[in-house]
């Protein structure tokens, strides 16, 4: 199959050609030159003079699905920035507010409380942008991980037995506070309120509290802790490369917590088997879609776009892979956009009919 970047040579190409049949008449005579069949304008693509600006999650893995976006929307005549990194708290009022038309990295059961927050003007974002298309379905798992050596010595199942018991408290206890250290999320992300907010619905935040850093360092030390025979409670999240070197049913367990002690809506049961600390597993965060999120105005303006992130999708396996040449140092935006384009040309058979849709929907 053609590629976007085939397409734009073929076309240039064609036309070179084509000036050069119309030019290479003889003209040096009086007599009429010989008529040429006229080049036939190319068509229109419905998003030639359009200028779309995207943002993207500031965690590297979410960069991938960004750049396929990008590339696919190019596909369509858009000029579409490179996506800007934010954080999550950040990007929902700035979508609103038109500052981006769009990114790749929402996670609704998350995110939704940002989307949710009250806009200066009145009413929410989302009165302004939404969640489109299921990218990703039901695409990532959430939650503690907690080390297999603490779990068997202190013998709890769920994260509120481990709280329960002032002996595992003060074996999690880091820096002597009195408290469970919990390696969190990043400021401004989504899983830090949703743990935060756990905490406090169980009245758990006087014995354990999440620290909040750039997750990877967080995630290098909990790595250190394991290797040293530490112990670790540490978030984590899939599709990335962190649960292939703390690997669950190995090193490390999914850190139960019971339905009824997790948010509104975040009581879902995720299926990791055995690698649990109870059965069924809730793990404090439902299996979430990952999705695209676009301002409302722009999706309104622009029905092939529309079209196209309504119909995309893209295996969380692929997301995954992609972590892991991320994690091994393939980390540059040349790199992880090289690998969109890849990810694209190998998948035609699957993404033409999104791109023959979009241009029916203009």
């Amino acid at each position: 199959m053609t590629t976007s970047r085939g397409r734009a040579f073929l076309a240039l190409l064609t036309t070179f050609v084509l000036m050069t049949v119309a030019c290479g008449g003889d003209t040096s005579t009086t007599d009429p030159a010989p008529a040429t069949a006229e080049a036939e304008p190319e068509t229109a693509l419905p998003g030639d003079g359009v200028t779309v600006t995207m943002a993207r999650g500031n965690w590297i893995e979410t960069n991938f699905q960004n750049y396929v976006v990008q590339q696919l929307l190019r596909e369509l005549g858009y000029e579409v920035t490179d996506p800007e990194e934010i954080a999550p708290a950040t990007f929902y009022p700035a979508v609103a507010q038109g500052d981006y038309d769009l990114w790749a990295s929402s996670w609704p059961l998350n995110h939704t409380p940002l989307l949710d927050g009250e806009s200066p003007d009145g009413g929410t974002f989302g009165d302004k942008a939404r969640y489109i298309g299921k990218m990703m379905a039901s695409g990532a798992l959430q939650g503690l991980l907690v080390d297999i050596p603490s779990f068997e010595q202190f013998g709890f199942t769920t994260l509120g037995e481990l709280l329960d018991n002032p002996e595992a408290v003060a074996h999690f206890d880091s820096d002597g506070d009195g408290k469970a250290d919990i390696n969190g999320c990043d400021d401004g992300w989504g899983c830090q309120k949703v743990i935060n907010d756990t905490l406090a619905k169980n009245g758990w935040d006087d014995r354990a509290a999440q620290v909040s850093a750039t997750h990877s360092a967080l995630f290098a030390e909990s790595q250190a802790s394991f290797a040293a025979g530490g112990p670790v409670l540490q978030y984590v999240w899939t599709p990335t490369a962190f649960v292939g070197k703390l690997v669950p049913g190995r090193d490390v367990l999914w850190l139960a917590i019971e339905p009824e002690q997790a948010l509104e809506g975040q009581d879902g049961v995720s299926a990791v088997g055995d690698a649990c600390t109870n059965d069924p597993c809730t793990t404090m965060f439902t299996p979430s879609d990952i999705v695209v999120t676009a301002n409302k105005d722009f999706l309104a303006a622009n029905p092939a776009a529309a079209s196209l992130l309504e119909n995309f999708e893209l295996d969380p396996l692929a997301v995954a892979v992609q972590a892991v040449a991320i994690d091994a140092g393939a980390n540059s935006d040349a790199e992880i956009a090289a690998a969109a384009a890849d990810w694209i040309a190998a998948n035609r058979d699957t993404i033409d009919p999104w791109i023959d849709a979009a241009l029916a929907a203009a």
